[in-house]
């Protein structure tokens, strides 16, 4: 009872200290995910999980002539009517000229099928699922990304928006450039064709447009290297990183400033798949595919087995997980691999693992991302990777009990949900404190019920009937109480 008591002191300080120091978090139609640690103000005996995708086989096969072994650089939007993907063929020659953006579309982001669009001809036939070509200066094919723009207001020839394009060099003048179209299949360049951070800026991967509702402005995630300069031509120097570019209107561009990753290691980030989540657009994730160019894990036979092409021979990637709340920051709580290159053994070569650019609901209860897979061989292929839905990170304790106090919060709605899931004895409590730290009569540790169980969106209830709705303007803190379960997001709606 002393050590209990001495708990409940400490708790109370922590909660008056969390209170005078900062101002609440406004939750109104408004999910949030433990990715980082924007939302906690301490936890005891509880520990931030990272989540474990699971496989949900081959996606799309890579199969057709003009697709081939290197493709990469996946794109997968959902525009409300179907999800759309994007991605870039090669062709036999693997030459900039053989390049094109191929498309495959979906009801329901499990079976994809590849539509003979008939809009180009390719190797002297219009039967095929290309959307774009360009020809080899430009090589606005090579990245190729794509992102929907529903948004109110915006004109329906620009709903679709993309970028594409590569680096200059001495030679050759490029840059990224900018494109739209109204269905998502026919596409043109955006108002002048003038490319954008055509110097000092390594752009060879995919470089990712968003849309980011934390600040009302659109952004382009794009690749650099650590020591590129604006106006340097002399590029590919130092380590693959990230580096963001701002616009209020898709036409003018802020000077791309390099992310940064809070106290971490530098590691070889080659893309990064940056989105708002659909679940909780406040927070971008980004999956980049992190490559270790100096490791190699297969030997010559073993390369020459699994049929890798010898320029993926060299080096070894996977991917990992990030987020940012806008600005030029990501947050990395994580350090440890999200996705691993697995039993495939083509997978251990160079570039395979690459994550695409979306993540979507395919089903009632989960969502899925995609990743390349077995690259630079001639059976290159996406494969579907499977999470609850908010599943990326948990909040988990183990056999014995914990807990987690958020920040302080202002719950403007009739309804707390929760994501959570328990085993047979374990299972959650949700308290709400006020501004003293002490329990709110009605929404006390006595009050709670011990949930247990599995479910996606759980409506909070407590024994006295008391609602979130009369605290819509009295600050709180909610303490959730955890034995053998995990707690994968709240909202209040």
């Amino acid at each position: 009872m002393i050590r209990s008591g001495m708990l409940t002191v400490g708790f109370i300080t922590l909660g008056i200290a969390a209170f005078s120091q900062q101002s609440p978090i406004v939750m109104q139609n408004r999910r949030e995910l433990f990715i980082d640690n924007a939302i906690i103000d301490s936890q005891s005996d509880v520990e931030t999980r990272l989540g474990t995708p699971v496989s949900g086989g081959v996606a799309v096969k890579f199969d057709k002539p003009w697709e081939g072994s290197f493709c990469a650089y996946v794109s997968i939007v959902n525009d409300g009517k179907k999800f759309r993907m994007y991605y870039r063929g090669v062709g036999a020659h693997q030459k900039a000229v053989d390049q094109v953006t191929c498309y495959a579309e979906s009801t329901d982001g499990i079976t994809w099928t590849k539509p003979d669009l008939g809009l180009f001809s390719i190797n002297g036939s219009m039967q095929n699922n290309v959307v774009h070509t360009s020809d080899s200066l430009k090589q606005t094919t090579h990245n190729f990304a794509v992102f929907y723009d529903g948004r109110p207001g915006v004109p329906d020839a620009e709903k679709y928006k993309a970028v594409g394009g590569v680096y200059s060099t001495a030679k050759v003048k490029r840059g990224l450039y900018r494109f739209v179209s109204p269905d998502g299949l026919h596409w043109n360049m955006f108002k002048e064709p003038t490319p954008l951070f055509g110097d000092g800026y390594g752009m060879d991967s995919q470089n990712v447009p968003a849309w980011v509702p934390a600040e009302n402005c659109y952004a382009i995630y794009l690749r650099m290297w650590t020591q590129d300069k604006p106006g340097d031509k002399k590029l590919l120097k130092g380590i693959r990183t990230i580096a963001r570019s701002t616009s209020k209107d898709f036409i003018h561009w802020t000077e791309p400033v390099p992310m940064s990753f809070g106290n971490t290691p530098m590691e070889n980030l080659y893309t990064n798949a940056t989105q708002a989540y659909f679940r909780a657009p406040q927070i971008m994730i980004a999956m980049p595919f992190r490559f270790s160019p100096d490791s190699r894990i297969l030997t010559d036979d073993e390369m020459k087995t699994y049929g890798i092409s010898p320029s993926m021979w060299q080096g070894v990637s996977d991917a990992v997980l990030l987020s940012s709340r806008g600005g030029n920051v990501y947050d990395r709580k994580f350090l440890e691999s999200f996705a691993r290159p697995g039993l495939d053994q083509r997978n251990w070569a160079a570039r395979s693992s690459i994550p695409a650019l979306g993540v979507i609901p395919t089903g009632e209860n989960e969502m899925s991302f995609f990743l390349t897979r077995a690259y630079g061989t001639k059976d290159c292929y996406l494969e579907r990777m499977v999470l609850r839905k908010d599943g990326f990170a948990s909040l988990h304790a183990k056999y014995n009990e914990g807990y987690a106090l958020t920040k302080p919060l202002l719950l403007k709605g009739d309804v707390l949900n929760i994501n959570y899931s328990s085993s047979s004895i374990g299972y959650i409590k949700v308290v709400l404190l006020g501004e003293d730290g002490k329990e709110i009569p009605g929404f006390g540790e006595a009050d709670a019920t011990k949930l247990t169980g599995d479910k996606i969106d759980y409506k909070v209830a407590w024994k006295s009937g008391k609602q979130i709705t009369n605290l819509a303007n009295t600050p709180v803190q909610i303490k959730f109480i955890l034995r053998d379960a995990d707690l994968y997001s709240f909202g209040v709606f």
